[in-house]
């Protein structure tokens, strides 16, 4: 008979053995680190050969660490180093070493949280994450939240709550209200939970890219009158566009006495509100029924960790609650409510150790410090780009996106080329109103005013020919 020491010996490394792994990780770890505010943000080409390479199948006997590490180094060597200083594109998420301490931890550790008796001192340490984001955003005694994989899913549960609560199980006439420039993942999220595409109706927007409210009071009352039932308004706190702020508090008024529920994603733009400057901005989001957050963009927690938070939490539970068998039927442990019975997961990893350790260790004010910086940026950003001949700026920032057009659409897209081509930064453009835009996402807390001066550079460069 084989023993059952002689099987696991290879899955059941010796502390020693544990030691060298760790040390051998952590060790290229640093270097990455180290390298990360300098490191070029284009990362290079990755041939097809390198691609077949690493997805290939594991062998029967498997490798040893180090050359496991040099496959990932070719692994890196495509795309966009998104820790870089230069990267400016899309969202960007800079990391935080002290977050993947965290997620080692919690990944080591391997305690369940969905159901709060499995693991009731990690499910507090969560449920405190969320009490800090509900106080940040001065939601009230009854509500709650829980930490989701992302803006995605937090928007895919809040359309699902907001169905359940004010449509229930018969919502084929029910209709919800969006912008062009609102985040293709709530159109997304709507056909996941069951509506149809004319059920999302776009409002359009006024000429700083907010939604207009004019227009969605007018929609609101033909739909009625048309006997369709609205129910959901999603406000953008910080489109991915231009990083544009809607009209927080009217859309507020506006759904306050019509049975409407109003969720803000603020995904991008949530965690301004820890700056002074972004509260103002933001003034009216806490009057929201729900809103979505990504503490891997304002907080440059790694990617995987997303939030909901809303005014009462017996919404989510309506929504989400469910349970087999062999579970048990109390919700609640020692006060503390299952997080399965919050949101669509019951098996999940436990994410709060991600944004908890770091915010216990360096407390809240560097976060705000980093915010602010952006801010500060983006202004820089946008009064240089202003003052070049053949950029149209005409949407002055809200928060740390700066969005601009080009007299000649070719010129703006040879701006980006050159710009991209160089490396050192990286910028991404979008579309709006059939115009090419140019953007500087400015949210890496390595990003300096040398790298937004150094594309700025280019671009003035280049539209002088």
């Amino acid at each position: 008979m084989i023993s059952l020491a002689a099987v696991n010996a290879p899955l059941e490394p010796d502390r020693q053995t544990r030691s060298e792994l760790a040390a051998q990780a952590l060790s290229y770890l640093d270097d990455w680190y180290d390298r990360a505010g300098t490191m070029p943000v284009g990362a290079g080409v990755t041939d097809e050969q390198i691609l077949a390479t690493l997805a290939r199948e594991p062998s029967e006997e498997g490798s040893d660490l180090a050359s496991l590490l040099a496959v990932l180094t070719a692994a890196a060597q495509g795309g966009i180093n998104h820790l870089s200083g230069g990267h400016m594109s899309y969202i960007p998420n800079s990391g935080l070493y002290t977050a993947a301490l965290g997620e080692l931890l919690a990944a080591g550790l391997n305690r369940y949280t969905g159901v709060a008796d499995s693991a009731p001192g990690f499910t507090a340490i969560e449920h405190g994450v969320v009490a800090w984001l509900r106080s940040l955003f001065m939601m009230g005694p009854e509500s709650s939240g829980l930490l989701l994989s992302g803006g995605s899913m937090a928007n895919f549960t809040a359309i699902v709550t907001a169905r359940t609560d004010k449509l229930g199980d018969e919502f084929n006439n029910g209709v919800l209200y969006v912008t062009s420039h609102t985040h293709h993942s709530a159109a997304k999220a709507a056909r996941l939970a069951g509506f149809r595409d004319d059920q999302v109706v776009p409002i359009g927007v006024d000429s700083n890219l907010r939604m207009n409210t004019g227009a969605l009071v007018a929609q609101i009352q033909a739909d009625r009158a048309n006997g369709l039932k609205p129910f959901l308004v999603v406000a953008s706190a910080g489109t991915t566009n231009t990083g544009t702020v809607d009209p927080l508090e009217e859309m507020a008024e506006i759904v306050a006495d019509q049975d409407i529920w109003l969720h803000v994603d603020a995904a991008y733009g949530g965690f301004f509100q820890l700056t002074d400057r972004g509260r103002e901005v933001l003034r009216g989001i806490e009057q929201a029924d729900s809103v979505a957050l990504d503490p891997h963009k304002g907080l440059s927690i790694p990617f995987g960790v997303g939030a909901i938070i809303v005014q009462r939490e017996q919404s989510l539970v309506d929504a989400h609650e469910g349970r087999g068998a062999y579970l048990f039927y109390e919700d609640s442990h020692m006060g503390l409510r299952d997080i399965s019975s919050l949101g669509p997961e019951l098996s999940r990893p436990f994410r709060g150790l991600s944004v908890w350790l770091p915010l216990q260790l360096h407390g809240i004010g560097p976060f705000r410090e980093a915010l602010d910086y952006s801010l500060d940026l983006a202004g820089h950003a946008f009064e240089r780009l202003s003052a070049i001949d053949g950029v149209d700026a005409r949407w002055k920032p809200d928060l740390s996106v700066v969005g601009v057009m080009f007299d000649d659409d070719r010129l703006g897209q040879a701006a980006l080329d050159a710009v991209n081509e160089d490396r050192t930064t990286h910028l991404s453009p979008t579309i709006i109103d059939e115009r090419f835009v140019l953007r500087f996402a400015i949210l890496n807390r390595r990003t300096t005013i040398d790298h937004v001066d150094h594309a700025i550079d280019i671009i003035e460069k280049t539209l002088r020919g």
